[in-house]
């Protein structure tokens, strides 16, 4: 390099980008619809908040929802806003933090419980409490899958 100035280029791997921006999406249409809509309902969704730019396909939603794609940054923006993304998890090479099923799961779990009434809040919170007590488990190692069984037999008792 002329002066001896050397020029700092960072690599970006486009394939990583794309499947943690999947990652992000498919999470922020879970957490906000309790579900992954289809494309074709994506698309459509999206076009209504995306007022003044080229309409997305449902192939290109599709493109979004597998990996294969990133949106530009003008409809990026929209998502963003939208779903409350996260523009770092996707963007930055450096991962804060690696979400396993068990977090989703979790925060599923939490979300729940926000909207449920307090006599049903009551019984999972109990329950979690009394198969940890009752199994020597540690809050961060309780097995999720005896929580479904212990809270789908309290919830059905107690209705």
């Amino acid at each position: 390099m002329a002066g001896g100035k050397t020029k700092l280029t960072q690599n970006i791997n486009l394939d990583d980008a794309k499947a943690r921006f999947s990652k992000a999406l498919n999470f922020a249409l879970l957490h906000k619809f309790g579900r992954v809509p289809t494309a074709n309902s994506l698309a459509n969704q999206f076009n209504f908040r995306a007022v003044g730019m080229t309409a997305v396909t449902r192939e290109t939603a599709r493109k979004w929802l597998c990996g294969l794609a990133i949106p530009e940054v003008a409809k990026l923006i929209v998502l963003v806003d939208w779903l409350g993304i996260d523009a770092n998890e996707f963007m930055s090479k450096r991962i804060a933090s690696v979400r396993t099923d068990t977090d989703v799961v979790i925060d599923t779990i939490i979300e729940l419980l926000k909207h449920m009434d307090e006599k049903n809040r009551n019984v999972v919170l109990i329950t979690a409490w009394a198969l940890r007590e009752t199994e020597g488990l540690k809050t961060h190692k309780l097995d999720l899958q005896t929580l479904r069984r212990a809270l789908m037999q309290n919830l059905d008792s107690s209705n």
